[in-house]
């Protein structure tokens, strides 16, 4: 079940780094330290519209992991109401480029979603691979080929 992947934000075994990342445009800097707890491919409507993409793809830690480390007068929060699991999330982004940072989930009050796009180092990029795939009622046909294995893709995500 998804919820599962969910359920515990602490971080994957291995070693503790420190990730930089940032907006497009730079006003925003952050770090976030070790690795995520599980990565994930979106597919539901809430996350498609402000990446402007087919998905989103978010790695959750937990929240003490994230570090906004440049100015944050830019740093803008939307309280996003239309996500396909009910409540809300809040998704944060610069308010000069757009870009997403991350987005923070009520039901999952010690986690972050880190959005993969904003990591500044192209090792995290090439390596990257999604654990789960969630809203895959909402996935593109075309994309049956890539992406998490059949077992851990979810219609929904619970």
């Amino acid at each position: 079940m998804a919820a599962e992947l969910l359920a515990n934000p602490a971080s994957k075994a291995g070693a503790i780094e420190i990730t930089n990342g940032s907006c497009l445009c730079g006003s925003i800097t952050y770090t976030v330290s070790g690795t995520p707890s599980t990565t994930v491919l979106c597919h539901c409507t809430s996350c498609k519209k402000p990446s402007g993409s087919a998905f989103m793809a978010n790695n959750f830690y937990e929240a003490s992991k994230l570090n906004i480390t440049g100015p944050t007068s830019t740093l803008k929060k939307y309280n996003d109401t239309s996500p396909d699991a009910g409540g809300f999330v809040q998704r944060y982004f610069c308010g000069d480029c757009g870009s997403n940072i991350f987005i923070k989930n009520s039901k999952w009050e010690n986690a972050v979603i880190v959005a993969t796009g904003t990591l500044d180092y192209e090792e995290a990029l090439t390596e990257w691979k999604p654990d789960a795939e969630f809203f895959c009622k909402r996935r593109g046909p075309w994309l049956s080929n890539a992406g998490a294995i059949e077992e851990k893709k979810f219609n929904a995500m619970t």
